[in-house]
């Protein structure tokens, strides 16, 4: 999981200069008041939060991938805070600083091996942590290709098809059977919220 995780993000970091993605740092994205200066900018939040989980002690039970990433909502304004003071710490040279921020995250991770890890959200299977940080760079990369009429959709595809049969199975969680779409990126959307549904259990964050 750790190197699909490397993987997702090593080819969103190539996307991002591919597109040009910060000369164009002022275009909305549909999510909010969120532009894409924004969006990238919180790509390096996400993984700035790998270097906070700690090794939980044996018999700590975790929370399940859905009812960690449920727990996003309610902390949205608090999310976009921490953003905003992490595009002020970036300053002119956000690439580089996430370059850094990967780094730091990647050499973290590699130091923590218990099954389950303490987490900002709660504890969690260390494979399902790894999970919502994958989740978060599919999910966003999508947000970006999307604002930006990307002809390259920016995710590595074992990324995507791991991160729909992850939300399809947090779907199962809460209903009881599969979804009805098929677990593939306009899955994802659905799930994620970033395309309408009727279906009530919709979005699962």
């Amino acid at each position: 999981m750790d190197d699909l995780l490397r993987r997702q993000w090593q080819d969103l970091r190539t996307w991002l200069e591919e597109v040009d993605a910060l000369g164009r740092a002022d275009v909305p994205t549909g999510l909010g008041d969120w532009t894409v200066g924004d969006l990238v900018a919180h790509l390096g939040l996400g993984l700035r939060l790998v270097t906070g989980i700690a090794p939980a002690s044996e018999g700590t039970v975790p929370i399940t991938l859905r009812e960690y990433v449920a727990a996003y909502p309610p902390a949205a304004a608090a999310i976009a805070g921490q953003t905003q003071d992490l595009q002020a710490e970036l300053g002119d040279d956000v690439l580089a600083g996430l370059d850094r921020i990967a780094a730091e995250a990647f050499e973290h991770l590699a130091g923590v091996e218990t099954p389950v890890v303490l987490a900002r959200r709660g504890p969690i299977t260390r494979d399902d942590y790894v999970l919502t940080r994958l989740l978060e760079l599919v999910v966003h990369g999508d947000d970006l290709a999307r604002a930006l009429d990307a002809s390259r959709h920016p995710g590595d595809r074992e990324a995507v098809t791991t991160v729909a049969n992850a939300l399809a199975v947090g779907y199962g969680e809460v209903t009881g059977g599969p979804p009805a779409a098929a677990p593939t990126l306009a899955w994802v959307r659905l799930a994620a919220g970033r395309e309408p549904s009727e279906d009530p259990h919709l979005p699962l964050f």
